[in-house]
């Protein structure tokens, strides 16, 4: 029941994120999906969903480089997961506010300081939609 929770919530991220982009703002809720489940799945669960991300946003707009970004960074969050317990709840919402910023400033640095309040709003939403991920796949 938890991957097919988790394959649900990762097409609803896809959803999410295609229907924000025209809109100006990137919502990085495909990213952000597998931030949390960096903190519920093991090794091999993750590399399958982020292999389905890549695939499904590689046929869209990301560069290369932000594709590198987009698939290292959930393996990032999941070795410093193992690395260094802590509370899923802050560990997800710390992983996801720092992949942002990251991919942020790694794929477009002077657009990301030209519209730090647009990447701000983007964190939060990312941080509230993963917050609502981990509950729902918790509870």
């Amino acid at each position: 029941m938890k991957h097919i929770s988790a394959i649900i919530i990762f097409l609803l991220a896809v959803m999410l994120q295609l229907w924000f982009a025209p809109a100006g703002m990137r919502g990085d809720f495909v990213l952000t999906a597998l931030i949390v489940f960096a903190f519920l799945f093991e090794f091999w669960e993750l590399s399958v969903f982020v292999l389905l991300g890549f695939l499904v946003l590689n046929l869209s707009f990301y560069s290369v480089v932000a594709m590198i970004f987009f698939v290292g960074l959930p393996f990032v969050v999941y070795f410093l997961r193992k690395r260094f317990p802590m509370n899923p709840w802050l560990g997800s919402a710390v992983g996801i506010a720092g992949s942002i910023v990251v991919f942020y400033i790694a794929t477009a640095p002077f657009s990301a300081f030209q519209n730090a309040g647009l990447v701000l709003i983007d964190v939060l939403a990312c941080i509230v939609f993963g917050e609502l991920v981990l509950c729902g796949m918790e509870g």
